[in-house]
């Protein structure tokens, strides 16, 4: 999508605020001082200053009741420093600002960048904003695809960002600008003489994403000027399929009377192909909020559990702390630690 003037950047966020929002929603901004966040503070201050009707833009949508949350992770020697700045631009446009500092786990085994985002996310589940509003926009979703395809990820890495997802119970983060291109975001906020942040560690080769934005995306763009819209593309096209095994997954469920949260009944399971196997496997897994597996292990347990067990002995497969078990016919998912008898898997 084209975004070239200020009129159509309130249009986007008037859009997605009318999709998902209620009357006079109560939004958090998760503003870290970047250009992408302090752009979207910028139009989301103007669009609350909008009248009623008319004015920059026509489909109203509903006005917000605006707060911002800064997460201080610091790990930066300029963390304070940012933190600082966010307080000061807020306090400009009159919004209220709450300063998150957080402790990132530098031993959690996650790597720093996930670790910090793990971090950054538990705060701003703190807020009891219904909304959580993040500046993630169309190249940042070029750049997650392009990573998810070069680490062999199914549909749901190919997915990349939703434009919206659940954080908690009764709190949806959104992402308004996830069909605006870089290129937009900075043409607004050098129009409107915006200030921002530059964090020194966008610069960092050595982080896989900023590998991918500093020396593989430019090789890209010299030839495929497009790649960003191409890729956000690919992102909804993945989307949409990976609904629809979902669905297929609950339809091929369904038929064996499985409870999405219990035990399934398998036999149903033992005629389907491979593929079908795997898909219903994969998302029975994850409504039971099992760590994802590879394609190849869901490919072993699949032809572990769905074959006719011999003398009706259970069949058992598992790994990550967890063992599937298929006994008289139901499959069960549970923690090795919690089983009733001593489990051996190979």
């Amino acid at each position: 999508m084209e975004i070239d003037t200020p009129e159509k950047l309130l249009r986007v966020l008037s859009d997605c605020l009318a999709q998902y929002c209620p009357e006079k929603p109560d939004v958090a901004l998760a503003l870290s001082g970047g250009i992408d966040s302090m752009v979207l503070l910028d139009v989301l201050t103007k669009r609350n200053a909008l009248p009623p009707k008319g004015g920059l833009h026509r489909n109203d949508g509903p006005r917000v009741v605006l707060r911002a949350i800064h997460v201080n992770h610091g790990v930066s020697r300029n963390a304070d420093a940012w933190a600082q700045f966010c307080v000061e631009e807020c306090s400009k446009r009159d919004v209220p600002i709450t300063v998150e500092i957080v402790n990132v786990d530098r031993r959690s085994g996650l790597g720093l960048e996930a670790a910090a985002r793990e971090a950054r996310y538990a705060a701003l589940m703190k807020s009891d904003a219904k909304f959580i509003l993040v500046a993630q926009h169309q190249t940042d979703q070029a750049e997650t695809v392009l990573h998810q395809m070069l680490r062999g990820t199914g549909l749901q890495g190919l997915a990349g960002m939703g434009e919206a997802r659940e954080l908690r119970s009764g709190q949806k983060l959104l992402r308004p600008l996830l069909n605006v291109s870089r290129e937009d975001i900075e043409k607004y906020a050098k129009q409107n003489q915006l200030k921002w942040i530059e964090d020194e560690s966008n610069d960092d080769t050595t982080y896989a994403r900023n590998y991918i934005r500093h020396d593989i995306v430019p090789v890209i763009a010299s030839r495929f000027p497009h790649y960003a819209s191409s890729l956000e593309r690919i992102a909804r096209h993945a989307h949409e399929s990976a609904e629809l095994n979902e669905a297929l997954a609950k339809m091929d469920l369904k038929l064996c009377g499985a409870d999405a949260f219990s035990g399934a009944f398998a036999d149903a399971l033992d005629t389907l192909s491979l593929p079908r196997q795997i898909n219903a496997l994969y998302h029975w897994l994850r409504w039971q909020k099992v760590a994802p597996a590879s394609r190849d292990q869901l490919e072993a347990w699949a032809s572990q559990l769905f074959r006719v067990p011999p003398d009706g002995k259970p069949h058992l497969a598992g790994g990550h702390d967890y063992v599937i078990r298929r006994r008289r016919n139901v499959l069960t998912c549970e923690k090795i630690a919690d089983a009733k008898t001593d489990v051996k898997l190979d």
